[in-house]
């Protein structure tokens, strides 16, 4: 039996659309189990809790990235809890990785039931499957928790990146790399991933081959700016400057002031933060079809 946590806040509310289709497709392949919603922002770690006190050997997201981050984070170390994904949120990087594309392909990817172990990365006291983000990104995230899909949606989406773009200015921030080499530098972006979660990203790398990948951009073009807020902007173009790669197991950002810092599309902590390999590996349920 499968233990589904429903975020029913996750993509503004699309599983109130799907709910009813989604619990039958699911009874139909043989993998009905529980259903509990969410009601509040501190829910679906409880409910992580109370499926792992029912002795529930597979959890099942149905949201976004942030809906998995915090299922991710109230896992027991050893439970030896299977994580599977129903994709229904704003952002859904992880989704895409392990090659679910949308709920049909879930329930279908779910039955199936082909199971990988990936690395986890950690920030300060917080665990990630994807990546860590200091910068534009969570400006990104943050327009992107109210964009549907619609074309009034997209359009909306479109003039406030613009505003966005014209208003935002980098932010000095140091890294420290292992201890072995330090950078201080105008961040205009800063993503350390754990795996290849972007097609526009220049890094070839796997969420199980322990090293992170940090992506530095130090600034952009206005154009290349709304490019990449629409992610469509392949930094492997060598007419691309200003960005840097790193392969590491550990960096520490420290800045003057405070940034916020998200995991997972979600802001977690704030600087200074220590981004490593947590000991830590997570069963979860992927795609033939999975990028690595």
């Amino acid at each position: 039996m499968y233990y589904y946590i429903i975020n029913p806040a996750a993509g503004n509310g699309k599983i109130n659309k799907i709910q009813e289709k989604l619990k039958d497709r699911l009874k139909e392949l043989g993998i009905a189990g529980e259903f509990e919603k969410s009601t509040g922002p501190t829910d679906i770690p409880k409910l992580t809790k109370i499926a792992m006190q029912k002795g529930y050997k597979t959890i099942i997201a149905v949201g976004g990235d942030g809906t998995i981050n915090e299922v991710i984070n109230a896992v027991d170390d050893e439970s030896g809890v299977v994580l599977g994904i129903i994709p229904t949120g704003n952002t859904n990087e992880l989704a895409t990785l392990l090659g679910i594309n949308d709920w049909q392909a879930a329930c279908t990817i779910l039955a199936a039931r082909k199971i990988e172990k990936v690395d986890l990365g950690k920030v300060n006291d917080n665990v990630f499957i994807t990546s860590v983000s200091i910068g534009f990104d969570n400006v990104i995230f943050n327009l992107k928790k109210t964009q549907s899909g619609s074309a009034l949606s997209n359009a909306t989406y479109f003039a406030k990146l613009v505003k966005a773009v014209r208003s935002y200015k980098p932010v000095e921030i140091e890294l420290d790399f292992d201890h072995k080499f330090h950078v201080n530098t105008d961040c205009f972006n800063l993503s350390i991933s754990n795996g290849t979660f972007t097609d526009y990203a220049p890094v070839d790398s796997k969420s199980h081959d322990n090293i992170l990948d940090a992506i530095l951009i130090n600034k952009l073009s206005f154009k290349e700016a709304i490019l990449y807020g629409q992610r469509k902007l392949n930094l492997n173009e060598s007419k691309i400057r200003h960005v840097s790669i790193f392969h590491t197991q550990k960096v520490v950002v420290s800045s003057k002031d405070p940034i916020p810092v998200s995991a997972d599309g979600q802001v977690v902590t704030q600087t200074p933060a220590t981004i490593t390999l947590s000991e830590r590996k997570l069963k979860v349920i992927v795609s033939r079809h999975r990028k690595f």
